[in-house]
């Protein structure tokens, strides 16, 4: 994520590895001190989320991944929001 670039992942656990998947819990932070997004300049808002990340392994490498986290959350600590309107 180039709008943050301070991004850190804080703590992970893995909570399942079976038949070339793996399921992954994450806890991530970081601020908008990066890019812009989406044409909002850094705001310099710190969030903190959690996530999940499916991911496929072929050969000993990563072939593809899903990720779920709560979006609106993040981007409402981040500034990204006007009220409940994405900015």
């Amino acid at each position: 994520m180039s709008a943050i670039s301070d991004l850190e992942i804080t703590s992970f656990d893995i909570v399942f590895a079976k038949e070339g998947h793996v399921l992954l819990r994450y806890s991530a932070e970081g601020s908008h001190c990066g890019q812009p997004h989406n044409g909002i300049q850094a705001t310099g808002n710190r969030a903190k989320w959690h996530a999940a990340a499916i991911f496929e392994v072929r050969d000993g490498k990563v072939y593809s991944f899903t990720k779920e986290w709560d979006k609106l959350h993040m981007w409402k600590q981040l500034g990204w929001m006007k009220g409940d309107e994405y900015a």
